[in-house]
């Protein structure tokens, strides 16, 4: 991810005198992302990569990555953060938090097909039913109170046309119990290039930035909203079949949860378009910045606002019987 925070060879060297991973082999910095500093990390033990921590707190840091933890040690295919010699997750480098975390085997999938969904519509299953007696809590970072405080942040960004779009998003949310919704610990930001793939097995789950406590229904929204969709953004239906299927074969969706699943795909794509926008209106300054367009999720949210009996009728096979 983008380099915000500079580390030298010799706060390296330092820092890593509190592990247990051997001599500093090669250190590297990963140029694409948008929310933290991110270096690859070789040593004489393995390979690694590096996070330092721009915004999150030491409660965050904790709950992220003791979910990684609990979530591997219940055989959730997942990125594992590495313990220091005191047993502590993160420390300090350079004033800012920072955590090495093993680094998978595999490559992004830049295609998936149905295989691929259903890979990690099973894994994501798997994921919230292991992290159910998890006991850490978040709020999630990008709720309806977040839309709507950074929906006035940007007012300025926003035409006629897209305040209307985002306040027919947020009625049909305020219409809908949100809080009955079956909830736990979720990804929240499940996009294909956050999952990695052996040989089309799949290799483990990335990122874990947005991890909180949330509704199940929704992570899986934004599952659909990346994996299943065309050029247009719009749901292709193989995908989205073969994705809920499996994931249906792990943990099975409660009615309330598939009467939802059409206002989450709005959801999900409203807090995407919004934060990109954010994030193009108000940059950090750092050395490799890279910043995705919002443009797409824009359009999803209308696709996707329009379409809410398509999707309704798409559901349809996979109600509880």
């Amino acid at each position: 991810m983008s380099v915000y925070t500079s580390v030298e060879p010799a706060q390296l060297e330092q820092f890593l005198a509190r592990y247990r991973l051997g001599k500093l082999q090669e250190f590297t910095a990963i140029a694409n992302g948008i929310t933290n500093t991110n270096y690859y990390l070789d040593t004489e033990t393995g390979r690694f990569v590096l996070t330092l921590y721009e915004h999150h707190s030491d409660d965050e840091l904790l709950y992220m990555l003791g979910l990684q933890q609990h979530l591997v040690n219940r055989s959730v295919r997942c990125s594992e953060p590495v313990t220091d010699r005191r047993g502590d997750l993160f420390s300090s480098l350079n004033q800012r938090p920072a955590a090495i975390i093993h680094r998978l085997q595999g490559q992004v999938q830049p295609k998936p097909g149905s295989f691929h969904c259903a890979e990690v519509g099973a894994e994501l299953a798997r994921f919230h039913l292991a992290g159910q007696d998890y006991t850490g809590i978040r709020t999630n970072p990008r709720d309806i109170d977040w839309i709507i405080a950074v929906t006035d942040m940007l007012d300025a960004n926003l035409s006629s046309c897209d305040r209307q779009l985002i306040n027919t998003s947020l009625q049909a949310a305020n219409q809908f119990d949100l809080d009955s919704l079956p909830q736990g610990a979720i990804h929240a930001d499940l996009f294909h290039d956050n999952v990695l793939f052996i040989d089309n097995e799949l290799g483990g789950i990335l990122d874990f930035d947005y991890a909180c406590s949330g509704s199940f229904v929704f992570d899986l929204a934004v599952l659909l909203n990346d994996w299943c969709i065309d050029s247009r953004g719009d749901l292709v239906e193989s995908r989205f079949n073969a994705t809920l299927e499996a994931y249906q074969q792990q943990r099975r969706l409660e009615a309330v949860e598939i009467d939802a699943l059409p206002l989450m795909l709005c959801i999900a794509a409203l807090r995407f378009w919004l934060s990109r926008l954010y994030d193009k209106a108000f940059p950090l300054s750092g050395e490799l910045t890279f910043i995705k367009s919002p443009d797409s999720f824009r359009d999803m949210l209308v696709l996707r606002c329009s379409q809410q009996d398509k999707i309704t009728t798409l559901l349809g096979p996979h109600q509880q019987r």
